[in-house]
């Protein structure tokens, strides 16, 4: 027991313990009650801060947006200053102010010292001998420009060495962004031993489409007077995420400069091992299904052909077939007919659908009929999505990717013959958003054009239903999705 209360964490594993004992308790013994979790009354973080005046006494009231503990940032909710923990609010405040940050060179490796004991971290807390030894190791092949791998026994502290190894580069004045790619069960104890150990500001990157915009809106960068971000100003340190997340957030994390991030995707050894080439290699074989089992127009096919098509360089090539596709099409079968149904001569000769075979790529012969059934969806949405992007949108559309809102984006809306507005507010700044929406989350996803900061259905309408949202999200057609954006870009 003297060892253990010399402990500094001792008391927070007990916390954890016990919670655990009433959990596994009511599980066993009371099914038919709920549990309530006392942190959902704990404040996690203050993501925002807003400041109005009463209506009846003119007496200027604050509220801040609170992130409860073990709660999603979705359930954060609006409260009074003084139902909120006041050290919390000075921790936002303190995260408020930009620090001026000089860029600075990683020193040379004739430089590096080793540590003859640990310094002491947040809270006291202090390296145990070996675990000084491998943090020193990390550090000697950081200075030495060596990638390294931290291989020990599970529960020796490898999550400890690693952070501490991160504070020590943070407090000879490199404050990152660094980046934490972790197994999802492990990425809450990882933010858990960066708050225990240092003053580093950690977010961690995941859970629904609602809580990663409201990461990206209150937790990742600074913002002038007008909303808009303030570039290479970071509000976090680090951030931790799992690999999923970076797949299905690239456009978010990727502007961020990393250093490494084609590395990141190609070298990462978890659940999904693609990288970006096999990603390509998948919408490739996927539009050629479509192309083969498509019943419309002619065009069509043509212009999906030539758009799948790679250059012997591998930059993007001028689409002969792009002309006049701003005209309306006929759906599905009820399109153009010829006598000889284009078979696409051009297959049997292409030399790169040897590595783009669908019939060696899609194995899943209950998808492929799915995909057949739908081919003709999937094609005209590409079509529209270029067209999107070639025609109406031009250069705005990396920014809209990029954050910016789509009211200062500069595009020319195309003549809209309105046969009936939507709702009495709606505007040419709705027509700008919808188009802009469209493109960045794809088509008929209107909740998530909705719960989307930079367009204006947000400030006008509100949040969509959650239900809804998470509805929306889970209908998609995964890879068939991917690939309609891809070449949609």
């Amino acid at each position: 027991m003297e060892e253990l209360e010399k402990d500094p964490r001792i008391s927070q594993k007990i916390k954890r313990f016990r919670n655990k004992q009433a959990q596994m308790k009511h599980i066993f013994t009371e099914p038919d009650e709920d549990l309530f979790n006392p942190d959902y009354v704990e404040v996690d973080r203050i993501l925002e801060v807003a400041h109005t005046k009463d209506s009846d006494t003119g007496e200027e009231v604050t509220h801040y947006l609170v992130k409860w503990c073990s709660l999603p940032y979705e359930e954060s909710t609006w409260e009074l200053e003084e139902d909120v923990d006041p050290g919390k609010i000075k921790e936002f405040e303190f995260l408020q102010i930009p620090l001026e940050i000089k860029a600075m060179e990683r020193p040379a490796s004739e430089s590096w010292q080793k540590l003859g004991k640990s310094r002491d971290y947040k809270n006291n807390n202090e390296l145990r001998e070996y675990q000084l030894e491998g943090m020193n190791w990390l550090l000697f092949n950081w200075y030495n420009r060596k990638n390294c791998i931290l291989a020990d026994e599970m529960g020796l502290g490898k999550t400890i060495q690693s952070i501490t190894f991160l504070s020590e580069i943070y407090l000879m004045g490199l404050p990152g962004p660094f980046l934490i790619i972790a197994p999802l069960s492990t990425i809450t104890n990882w933010e858990r031993e960066f708050r225990t150990w240092t003053e580093m500001n950690a977010i961690v990157y995941h859970g629904s489409q609602i809580s990663r915009q409201m990461i990206q809106q209150y937790e990742m960068v600074y913002r002038d007077a007008q909303g808009s971000p303030l570039p290479g100003l970071f509000k976090f340190h680090v951030v931790i995420t799992t690999f999923e997340m970076i797949l299905a957030d690239c456009p978010e994390l990727k502007k961020i400069h990393w250093g490494r991030w084609k590395d990141i995707l190609t070298h990462g050894r978890f659940k999904w091992h693609l990288n970006e080439k096999d990603m390509e290699m998948i919408c490739r074989a996927l539009l050629v299904y479509c192309v083969k089992h498509y019943k419309g127009d002619e065009k069509i096919k043509s212009f999906i052909w030539d758009l799948i098509t790679p250059t012997k360089d591998g930059q993007n090539q001028a689409l002969q077939n792009h002309s006049g596709l701003s005209a309306p099409v006929p759906r599905g079968r009820k399109g153009k007919k010829t006598k000889n149904q284009m078979l696409l001569p051009e297959i049997k000769n292409a030399d790169w659908l040897t590595s783009c075979n669908p019939e060696i790529v899609l194995h899943d012969d209950s998808y492929k009929k799915h995909l057949k059934q739908h081919c003709n969806k999937v094609l005209l949405r590409v079509r529209m999505l270029y067209y999107l992007k070639a025609e109406v949108l031009g250069e705005a559309a990396d920014k809209a990717f990029e954050g910016t809102p789509a009211s200062e984006l500069d595009f020319l809306l195309p003549e809209i013959d309105y046969v009936e507005i939507p709702v009495d507010w709606w505007n040419a700044e709705a027509d700008k958003s919808l188009l802009i929406g469209v493109f960045k989350h794809g088509y008929e996803r209107y909740n998530a054009m909705r719960a989307d900061p930079a367009l204006c259905f947000l400030e006008k309408v509100g949040m969509p239903d959650e239900k809804l949202l998470c509805a929306e999200q889970g209908v998609s057609d995964g890879v068939q999705d991917a690939a309609e954006r891809e070449h949609g870009q």
